[in-house]
């Protein structure tokens, strides 16, 4: 199991790369839950991630970003992705509100037979929906490289909201039909244990590990090192 951090600085990358975080996100963490980081900050901090993997050959390390929380126009979507894709980001993000969106899917379809790599977020509410096999099952016929679940308020960690049964079985149907697998929402160091039983490809964190468990809140150094550690003393 790997752990993804969102960061919004390079200073935050280089945190982030010096405790062994193999995937990095690139997302503006002051406002809404999958808000697209500016491409002049994104710019930045995909350059240090591609000096940091020169000078230690560190090939294992992935940098995604999101695209925003909605997108207004068809238009927006391709920009917002091809602008992303041309800075070095290797894995979008789309949440829930665009890739479930019919008017979208043309323009997804064509990003997705190029091998595109697309991580679908889904709110924690489709997890409990009847149809959460299907659609899973959908993702993968479409050839999405990935899926995760995400809150959108922070205010509540997603086992506080999800259970344990239904997150057990959102990873274990998400991987019986090979999509990367992640889990994410608020979620505390001290979520770790039960989390990783669960065998998910990855876990995603901010607000555990910054002050107040505050998203908009800079990286605690610490809390990023306790992170990996006791992820390892799990794997």
């Amino acid at each position: 199991m790997q752990v993804l951090v969102s960061v919004n600085s390079v200073a935050e990358a280089q945190l982030v790369l010096s405790a062994g975080v193999p995937l990095v996100d690139l997302k503006e963490t002051s406002h809404g839950a999958l808000a697209a980081l500016d491409l002049d900050r994104s710019t930045a901090i995909v350059d240090e991630i591609q000096r940091y993997r020169q000078h230690t050959a560190a090939k294992d390390i992935m940098i995604s970003a999101t695209v925003g929380d909605h997108c207004d126009t068809v238009d927006d979507l391709m920009e917002m992705i091809t602008s992303r894709l041309q800075i070095g980001v290797e894995v979008i993000k789309l949440p829930e509100a665009i890739w479930a969106e019919p008017v979208y899917q043309p323009t997804i379809a064509a990003w997705l037979a190029q091998g595109l790599k697309l991580i679908a977020v889904m709110h924690p509410a489709s997890l409990m929906a009847a149809n959460m096999s299907e659609r899973l099952q959908a993702l993968a016929q479409q050839h999405y490289w990935g899926v995760m679940v995400d809150t959108t308020q922070k205010s509540h960690a997603l086992i506080d909201i999800v259970s344990i049964a239904v997150l057990a079985d959102f990873v274990r149907v998400a991987k019986a039909v090979q999509l990367f697998v992640g889990v994410a929402g608020g979620l505390l160091l001290t979520h770790i244990e039960s989390l990783a039983k669960l065998n998910p490809d990855y876990l995603g964190f901010r607000s555990g590990l910054c002050e107040g468990t505050q998203r908009a809140q800079g990286l605690l150094a610490e809390r990023v090192h306790e992170l990996i550690v006791r992820v390892s003393e799990i794997c």
